[in-house]
């Protein structure tokens, strides 16, 4: 498929701009197997993409009033920032393509799931902070992804419509927000592949972040 033109480019944080993912469900199981229960697949898969708040609140419907919601929270919290405190790493493929985006002035903002706080730190450590003019996070809107308020407010932040800024995401609930707002999705999925009825709205779907830049590089 030709890739629509675009004016601006919106990225999700986690699992595309960095790599912690993995990181999240690995402390978030290690935390509920403390009280003897268990993520499944099925029920991280639903998580994917949505504010913490929103997985808690899974988390605390699936395990029941058994479930010490808040001894769970400051188990993986703890450990999530030793582990992310000095070291965020970087998706594949991403600082080629916000080097060339950068070099070519186009307009760039993040529209995240997580809070200012972390995604401040994130982006930071990472080295990639500079690169966005605006990071709108949880904290920023009334609600969350699959919502399309956070792509919605991304978008006004670069006062650019939503219809010529391509927004690139790895969850299916980020695609239902990008979608929703009006964007040009660009999936790049990465714990889960998309369902069906994600894969029909998405323009693109792609392997890794240089596959997407090598669709975007010939209008750049």
């Amino acid at each position: 498929m030709k890739l629509a033109s675009f004016d601006a480019v919106l990225f999700d944080m986690d699992g595309t701009l960095i790599d912690t993912e993995s990181a999240y469900l690995e402390e978030w199981v290690r935390a509920a197997k403390q009280q003897g229960f268990e993520i499944t697949q099925d029920l991280w898969h639903q998580m994917l993409g949505r504010p913490t708040i929103d997985c808690h609140q899974l988390v605390q419907g699936a395990f029941g009033a058994g479930f010490k919601l808040d001894v769970f929270a400051t188990e993986y919290r703890s450990r999530l920032n030793d582990r992310l405190q000095h070291h965020v790493p970087v998706m594949p493929g991403v600082l080629n393509l916000l080097e060339d985006l950068k070099v070519q002035r186009t307009p760039m903002a993040v529209a995240t799931s997580a809070t200012r706080k972390s995604a401040e730190a994130y982006l930071s450590t990472a080295g990639l902070r500079g690169f966005f003019s605006h990071v709108i996070t949880r904290d920023d809107v009334d609600q969350g992804k699959p919502h399309p308020e956070p792509f919605q407010k991304a978008a006004a932040a670069l006062s650019v419509a939503p219809e010529r800024c391509i927004a690139l995401e790895d969850t299916e609930a980020g695609i239902r927000s990008a979608h929703g707002a009006g964007t040009i999705p660009i999936m790049i999925p990465s714990l889960k592949q998309p369902a069906n009825e994600i894969a029909e709205i998405c323009h693109l779907i792609c392997n890794d972040m240089s596959e997407v830049h090598a669709h975007l590089r010939p209008t750049l």
